[in-house]
Parts: structure tokens; sequence; C-alpha cells
């Protein structure tokens, strides 16, 4: 597992009020793919997603390594919800009983050379693996002067993980791993964000939370500044993608 996989309780109260919904339609567009009654959702979080499709009658499993975060999703009191603190690639899961597998913001952080044949494991053969992101189209471009003033570096993405979590690596991924019917989902849309709105927002993302503070509480004060100059606002564009692939008819116990 990466460090910075981990990094994100540091800031979950921050992170459940900052980072962006996902859109009713990708999620309606996930549920039309199975009759699902029982699913697992890897890498929950403060469980942004798990509400989106948290209902009477499904049964979910939430796998969440940090217990800050999954202490967040607890106290939303989701309705057949059940949390565990564990990683995905560790978790002593039953086999062939799934229905759904859902990954929302998680998946690039996962070693796949487990997690696929885990999602293989737990699906029900004809089960849906279901990998969902929110990705700012664009998260510098308006702002790079502020990068490069206060943190050039972070406007070269090193993180292979993160750099492909919108790519269609993930296609390629699932006929690979032997899923069936293996597709993807795209709804772009956009969101408005006031100076301290955009400033949450950002000091979510990983590589910003594992910068030293002086130089991270700067960079979030220049962030502030910069909105409030563009006249108190700034549009951010998203682009929410889900890739999913069925389960053989063969698979699961």
């Amino acid at each position: 597992m990466s460090e910075r996989s981990v990094v994100f309780g540091r800031s979950g109260d921050v992170y459940d009020r900052a980072r962006p919904d996902y859109p009713q339609v990708a999620v309606d567009h996930v549920l039309g793919l199975t009759d699902v009654v029982s699913a697992v959702e890897v890498g929950s979080g403060t469980g942004i997603a798990t509400a989106r499709f948290a209902r009477p009658g499904l049964e979910m499993i939430c796998i969440e390594p940090d217990a800050g975060m999954a202490a967040l999703l607890t106290r939303r009191r989701l309705p057949g919800v059940k949390v565990v603190v564990s990683t995905f690639e560790d978790w002593p899961a039953p086999g062939g009983t799934f229905g759904l597998l859902l990954a929302a913001q998680s998946w690039h952080w996962i070693n796949t050379e487990i997690g696929y044949p885990r999602a293989h494991d737990l699906l029900r053969p004809g089960g849906v693996i279901a990998l969902m992101w929110n990705v700012q189209i664009d998260r510098f471009g308006e702002f790079e002067a502020v990068y490069r003033r206060h943190t050039p570096e972070l406007l070269a993405e090193a993180d292979i993980r993160v750099v492909r979590r919108d790519s269609d690596v993930w296609l390629d991924e699932l006929r690979t791993a032997g899923f069936d019917d293996v597709g993807v989902f795209t709804h772009e849309w956009s969101a408005t964000r006031r100076p301290e709105e955009l400033s949450a927002l950002y000091s979510t993302f990983s590589d910003h939370i594992i910068l030293d503070d002086e130089r991270r509480l700067a960079l979030l004060a220049a962030l502030e500044t910069h909105v409030e100059e563009l006249g108190g606002s700034v549009r951010l564009d998203y682009r929410t993608q889900v890739f999913t692939g069925r389960a053989s008819l063969t698979s699961g116990a």
C-alpha cells in the first residue's frame, strides 16, 4: 500500500465536507447494470459514494483502512451499511457472494495484482465491478502561477497511480483480468467554489497533505487570495468516469 493512500484521515472532517459528491446519473448507471442486493465497497473513505448507493434492501460492506475515515462513515448511520477497518488486500472476505464491487476514488491505490483476482472471487457469477472517479479536468490551470511560486514540484505529478486514474488503462486491465462486458460511462459537470471552499478542497489532495505545514498553509492562503482576485469564486470542471465489467458466469464460489 502506498503511504499516500492512507494520509486522507489526517483531514477526514474537511475531506467529508469539501470533496465533490458523485452525480446521480453515474450512480443510476451502475445500479442499472445489476439487480444487486449485496455489495462491497473498496476504500469507502467517509462515505461520500456510499451515501449515494445505500438504500433499504441493499446490504453493503464498506472496507476502509483508515480508522478515522471509517468512524466518520459509521456516524452517517446509512441503511444496510457495515463498516470494516481493513485494507482490501488483507480483508478476509467471503467469496462469490456480492452482486457489486464498488471502488469510488480508490482503486488506483489498490495493488491490482491482488485486487482484480479478489474482485473475481468476491463477485457472484454475473456480478459487476464498478471503478468510479471524479476527476478535476485541470486542477492547476487557473492556479499555475500560484503553484510555480509556492510548490512548483506539484505541477509535475509523479505518482503513476494518480496520473492514470482517469485513463483507459482500466478498460485494458479489466479485460486482461477476465471481466466481460467491459465499458466506461462518462459524465461531465462543473461546480463553483468560493475561496475557503477551494482551499478546503485542495487541502484534501494527498500531495498537498504530505507537504510540511508551513508550505501547505502558505499555498492554501495564496489559492484563497487568487480566487478572491478572480471575483470571489471559481468554476471547477469535472469528469466522472465509471469503468465497469461483469464477472463471468463461471466465476465465484
